[in-house]
Order: structure tokens, then C-alpha cells, then sequence
């Protein structure tokens, strides 16, 4: 009896040891899965969110092997009253709160799961209509997604003061705004975007240089994905053409809205055109929100297209149709909303169309579900396509499909892709795609897209700031440089020789665009928040935007006078005025 008494306590001492000596291993590699994420990303090409996947795992693992050695081995007396008191705190704090985690699943912070921000639906400060004027336009606006029909995040005509020591950054406003990733568009000093104010999705116009709300859209729309990694709200930012504000939602509703007071002209509801199959449910703070249901061919974090003026068309996303097949692209008169053609037969992804000029013609590029295309923007008729592996739930195409030169492309990608340089080729009527290259340890962009000067990508690929040569040796791309900080999931503008560079946890840089090395110029704090929110340069004022902020910041620019020129009025079929533009197509709408 007293061997086996002794064998017993053995062993019972031992499994103490083992549960100390896994956490002791546990906490090794979280800390050098984290002091060797450089080594880890570019010796084993292991991307970052997989990485903190592991982090969590290693630690929801500790956790139960503590509680199972307090339960079954520990011989503590109150142990069967400790354990599942300890557990029941456990599971409670996870019922109660939430960890909010960036793009690659790091920890930024706890918040709780029924105390949601609250916005009221919102009233402007001004009843002035006629101070909000859209139709004004200068070469210093920033009109739609990306800065222009390229939307190729590329500032032309602009020149930075690199001295940020002698002329700093100034914050000239910084306020909350609704949650969502939205981006800004900004025209003759008004700034667009969209916010989920409670259980209401809003477009909404601030005065850029005061941040005074001037008007305010609201409908009762919400949306939300089942997994919170996507969070709540719009995706998408608007355009303004013609003194028009053209807006989609993340439910897929596609509006068009007077540019002077935000009043509703015309609205398409796109899952309802298709005949998608959307789930509506309540949240834990008893609030109604939508999503498209989780399956294969579902788009689970929300419509992310923003809306692509060509000619008379407003053109976006199409999505899944009732019977199983796809729409990728849809085109609507922009003065009617009428439709006027679908184009397309893959599943969409979260790219924007873009306007492209290659071959000798303008083509609208767009990167689909699983496949790089490119379309006449006047029938919507596929001319190419480049095959690009991802789905709509999981590994998702985000990045815009960059134009490189008349014959070049590059697509880029997160998720172990990489980039891929893809030269077109036409043969009579038909344009053929092939592969130049294809490198799936440059170029691994997320939620952003290269900038192209020089020969040169720019991208955040994979939390690293990375510089490659798009022309290497044999046809191979070369990485000139790269940087490791806390970039995350961020955004990037190209002006001039430089760029500004907004990190996911909300700190601008100035770097220098040279491939000789990473020359950082300057830093400054702008927001709190996740910084996934694109950016928006007009003139010399940036706005920048996270889930839970907004400000404007204003920057020192060169002269460039010849460059910029006095703001001129755009009409639509050569109205006098801008109201009278939206007079006239408020009455196209009524028709």
C-alpha cells in the first residue's frame, strides 16, 4: 500500500511539473513568435495573421491545461468549487466583451458586446443648402475612391515639403464619427463619406477645413458579418461627379444623392435586383443588421465596390443571383438609375472597377472572386482574364488590379499569393493574358494596393514597407528594400516623390520613393482607432479615418501654381450652375 501510495503522489507531483513546463514552453514561443515575426514572414514565408492565430491557440490551450490540472490533479480541497467558478468567470467575460483584433488578428483592444457606439441619427449644424456646392471642381479635389478613375492611390500634380521638422503637420480638426471603412471624397472644400450611426447607415457631408456636419443621409440599414472580423458598417466610398454624391452601402444599396442637402434622386438595391439571399438578425445591443448567408459563394464581409462613373454609367459590384450563377458588374444610367447592362460572370470579391488605358483603349479592370478581368466599360462584355485564386469568405481578393504600362498589370495579394506581372496581347478582337512572373514573397498586400514610379511597386506587403523593382533580372522582380515596423493593415498615397503612409494604428509617415533605401523623413500621430479607412489628399489637407475617428490634417506643400489651377464650375449637360445640374437630374430621377 505504501508504494502505491508513493507511485501515486508521484505521478500527481509529476503533472504539476508538465502543466508548468507546457505554459513555460507556451509563453517561449508566443514571445518568439513575436521578437522573430522578420524571420518567421521571410524565412518561411509565414504570414502575420497565421502567426497570431498560433499566439491565440498557444494561449487558449494554457488556459484549459491550468484549469484541468486545478480540477483533476491539483487535490486543493475547494477544487471542484475553484475550477468551474473559474471557468464560469472565464466564459462569462467572453460573453460580456469582445477583443477587437486588426487585420492579421492582433490584439488592439476590449470592448464590451452590448454597449455599442451609439450616433443619433444626426442633424446638420447648417441649414444653408446652398453652401455645400459639389459641382465646383478644381485639380486639387480628391473625387471618388483612390483620387480618380485609376484609382491608383497616386497624387500627380502635387509636390510635399519634406522638412517636417521646420513645417510639422497640424491637426486642424479630430472628432468621432460613425463606425465603417469608408473612405473620404472631397470637392471645393467638402468632404464625403459613409458611417453606421446605430441602426441607421449615413452618407454624410463635413466642411473639410472645420469638420462641421453640413448634411446628413441616413437609412435604416445595418450591417454586420457573423464572425465580427469584418465589424460593422459601410465599406465602400463614395463618388461625386457633377455635383451628384453616388454611394453604396454594404447591404448593396447603390444611391445617388443631391450633392447641395444629401436628398435622395434615385436607389438600386442590388441583392434585390439579383435576388441574393441576405439573413437579417438582432445583436446582443438589439440591433437589426444584414449579411449575405456564409457560403461559398457569399460575399461575408459586406460590398466593398465603390461606385465607378464612365460617361453616362454609374457602374458597380453585381454579386450572387438567385439561381446559383454571377453577376460581376453592374452599369445604371447615372442621372435615372435605370439599368442598362450586366457584365461579368464571376463571383465578386472587394476591389473597386477602375478605369484602365491599355491596349490603345480604356477597359474597366476589376479583380473578381478568383480572377484578375478586364471589360468594355460600354457593354460590360469581358476582354480578359487573368485566373487568381481566392473566395469570398476566406483568402479574399482585395487589392485593385494595377496598371503598369499600355500592355502590363500587376495583381497582388495577400494570403502566401504574392505578385504577378501580367502582359496583355491582342490578336484581332481577342486580348490574351500570360503570366511575365509570379512571386509569392513580394508584393503580399491586403487591404491596400501598390503604387507604381519608376519601374518601382511601393506596397505594404505583409506589415512590411517594400520596395521592388517590377523589372528585375530574367523578368523576375527584385525586392530593393523593405521595412518591418507596426504598418499592419494601413494605407499609402503616392504625391510626388513621396509617401504618406497612415499605419493601421493610426501614425502617419513621410517616406522618400527611392529604391536606394527606406529614408523616413518624417511621423506624427493622427487617430485612434483601426486605420483601414483609405486615404484622401485635397490640396493640402488630408483626412484620415478609422472605425472610431476622423480628422484633417494639414500638410506643407511646394508652390506648384501652374499645376493647380482656380476651381471651375462642372455642370452636367451644360447647365449654368451646379443647382441647376442638380435640378435637372433630380427631375430625371422623378421621370
Amino acid at each position: 500500500m505504501e508504494s502505491k501510495d508513493q507511485e501515486s503522489k508521484s505521478a500527481n507531483f509529476r503533472r504539476p511539473r508538465l502543466t508548468l513546463a507546457w505554459t513555460i514552453f507556451a509563453v517561449a514561443a508566443i514571445a518568439f513568435m513575436t521578437i522573430g515575426m522578420n524571420w518567421i514572414n521571410e524565412r518561411a514565408d509565414i504570414q502575420p495573421g497565421i502567426v497570431n492565430i498560433l499566439k491565440i491557440f498557444l494561449v487558449f490551450i494554457t488556459v484549459i491545461v491550468w484549469f484541468g490540472w486545478l480540477l483533476f490533479f491539483s487535490r486543493h480541497r475547494f477544487r471542484f468549487v475553484i475550477a468551474p467558478v473559474a471557468m464560469s468567470l472565464f466564459l462569462l467575460f467572453f460573453y460580456l466583451f469582445r477583443i477587437v483584433f486588426d487585420g492579421d488578428m492582433g490584439f488592439v483592444r476590449i470592448e464590451s458586446r452590448f454597449n455599442s457606439r451609439q450616433f443619433n441619427p444626426g442633424v446638420a449644424e447648417t441649414n444653408d443648402k446652398d453652401a455645400v456646392k459639389l459641382g465646383v471642381t478644381s485639380s486639387g479635389d480628391f473625387d471618388q475612391f483612390l483620387g480618380n478613375e485609376r484609382r491608383d492611390s497616386t497624387i500627380r500634380n502635387r509636390v510635399l515639403n519634406a522638412n517636417w521638422k521646420e513645417n510639422p503637420p497640424k491637426i486642424l480638426w479630430r472628432q468621432p464619427v460613425g463606425e465603417g471603412w469608408s473612405g473620404f471624397a472631397a470637392v471645393n472644400g467638402f468632404a464625403i463619406t459613409q458611417e453606421q450611426r446605430g441602426t441607421d447607415e449615413c452618407v454624410t457631408c463635413y466642411d473639410i477645413e472645420t469638420g462641421e456636419l453640413k448634411w446628413i443621409h441616413s437609412a435604416k440599414r445595418r450591417h454586420e458579418d457573423q464572425m465580427s472580423m469584418g465589424k460593422v458598417g459601410p465599406r465602400s466610398t463614395p463618388t461625386i461627379h457633377n455635383g451628384l454624391v453616388y454611394a453604396q452601402g454594404a447591404t448593396g444599396v447603390l444611391e445617388c444623392l443631391n450633392g447641395h442637402d444629401g436628398s435622395l434622386i434615385w436607389e438600386q438595391n442590388i441583392p434585390d435586383l439579383l435576388g441574393t439571399e441576405m439573413t437579417t438578425l438582432v445583436s446582443l445591443q438589439g440591433l437589426e443588421y444584414e449579411f449575405e448567408e456564409m457560403t461559398k459563394s457569399t460575399l461575408a464581409w459586406g460590398r466593398s465596390g465603390s461606385p465607378l462613373i464612365f460617361d453616362d454609367l454609374v457602374i458597380t459590384l453585381g454579386g450572387a443571383k438567385s439561381d446559383g450563377t454571377h453577376v460581376t458588374l453592374m452599369a445604371f444610367n447615372k442621372k435615372t438609375g435605370d439599368e442598362v447592362w450586366q457584365g461579368g460572370s464571376d463571383m465578386i470579391a472587394y476591389g473597386s472597377p477602375a478605369i484602365a488605358d491599355l491596349l490603345g483603349s480604356k477597359q474597366i479592370t476589376l479583380v473578381a472572386e478568383s480572377a484578375g478581368v478586364g471589360y468594355d466599360p460600354k457593354t460590360g462584355k469581358e476582354l480578359w482574364r487573368s485566373e487568381r485564386r481566392g473566395a469570398s469568405n476566406m483568402d479574399a481578393n482585395t487589392s485593385q488590379v494595377t496598371r503598369i504600362n499600355d500592355n502590363q498589370v500587376i495583381l497582388s495579394k495577400g494570403y502566401g499569393e504574392g505578385g504577378e506581372l501580367v502582359e496583355l496581347s491582342r490578336d484581332g478582337d481577342s486580348i490574351s493574358p500570360r503570366t511575365i512572373w509570379k512571386n509569392q514573397r513580394v508584393l503580399k498586400t491586403k487591404m491596400m494596393s501598390p503604387v507604381i514610379l519608376d519601374g518601382h511597386a511601393y506596397c505594404l506587403s505583409d506589415g512590411f514597407l517594400e520596395c521592388c523593382d517590377l523589372g528585375g533580372v530574367d523578368q523576375e522582380p527584385r525586392r530593393k528594400w523593405r521595412k518591418r515596423r507596426r504598418f499592419g493593415n494601413g494605407q499609402l498615397l503616392l504625391v510626388g516623390q513621396h509617401l504618406l503612409v497612415h499605419t493601421e494604428n493610426g501614425l502617419l509617415l513621410l517616406v522618400e520613393a527611392t529604391p536606394e533605401k527606406y529614408n523616413e523623413l518624417g511621423q506624427f500621430k493622427t487617430i485612434d482607432g483601426i486605420c483601414w479607412n483609405t486615404l484622401c489628399l485635397y490640396k493640402n489637407l488630408l483626412l484620415v479615418r478609422s472605425e472610431l475617428e476622423a480628422a484633417c490634417i494639414e500638410l506643407k506643400t511646394e508652390v506648384q501654381s501652374a499645376e493647380v489651377p482656380e476651381s471651375t464650375e462642372s455642370t452636367d449637360d451644360q447647365a449654368a450652375s451646379n443647382n441647376e445640374a442638380n435640378e435637372a437630374a433630380v427631375g430625371s430621377g422623378d421621370e
